[in-house]
Parts: C-alpha cells; structure tokens; sequence
C-alpha cells in the first residue's frame, strides 16, 4: 500500500515538474532497526512485519526515484501539542508529536537549504539516546 501509493504520487509530481518529496516512514525501517525500543522490534518481525516490508520498498522507490528526497522517520507518535523541538537522533527513539512531524516534513520540502536531502533522519523529541540536536531555525520554530 505505501510503496504502490508513494511510487503513484513520485510518477504524477515528475510529469508535473515537481522535484522534492518528504514521506513519513518509521523508526525501524532500513538501517534504523537499532533505533527501534525492543518490543517494537519484536512487533516488527511479528505482527507487523508485512508493514514493514512494505515501507523498506517504499523507501527503496524513494531513493531510486531521482527526486530530492527526505525519508522522515519518527520515534513513537504522540497527539500531544507540538513542542516545536526536533532532535535527529542517532539512538533509541522517544515520542514525539504528530505536529512537530508535520513541520519537520515541511521544512524538508520548502526550505532550499534543507540539510537532511537525500537521508532518511530519525527524529524525536522525548526520550531517546544519543541525541544530535537539530539547532536549525526550523526545528526552533522560527520561520523568519
């Protein structure tokens, strides 16, 4: 589902000329396997592995496809407020909030120096290990 959606929308923005796309994947997805809490891993190789099967083809047509691209993969989704603090994680993912993912996502499409392009960040902004904190104008909520 989220490869053949993702590789419908990646054919329909190069007819259109449109060159950047940010999607949503998830911890533990490619080469962040590490980064997932234990027991998710265990529902990832479980349960969910179908899942995630699929969002490591989805990530694949992404980085084949040509387009700039932005592989945004978040800790545990939370509906709280967003707290406007986005730290790319090298760790064990935290939380964080639906909200603070959609700006991150954004950012990655309307910022022309966008420093993640061509990667695929864990982000969190709870919790975690081994944070690396993304200082950027963006990640502080200044879109001046």
């Amino acid at each position: 589902m989220c490869t053949d959606g993702t590789v419908t929308v990646m054919d329909a923005m190069k007819t259109k000329g449109v060159k950047r796309v940010s999607i949503v994947s998830s911890i533990g997805v490619g080469d962040s396997v590490d980064q997932a809490p234990f027991f998710f891993r265990i529902l990832m190789a479980t349960a969910m592995s179908k899942i995630f099967t699929d969002k490591n083809n989805q990530e694949a047509a992404i980085e084949a496809s040509g387009l700039e691209y932005c592989i945004v993969r978040p800790g545990g989704l939370n509906v709280e407020a967003p707290t406007g603090i986005v730290n790319v994680i090298d760790g064990e993912a935290g939380s964080i909030a639906r909200a603070d993912v959609a700006r991150f996502c954004l950012d990655a499409i309307c910022m022309e120096d966008f420093p993640y392009l061509g990667q695929a960040p864990c982000i969190s902004s709870v919790g975690g290990t081994g944070w690396v904190k993304d200082r950027s104008a963006a990640a502080r909520g200044d879109m001046a």
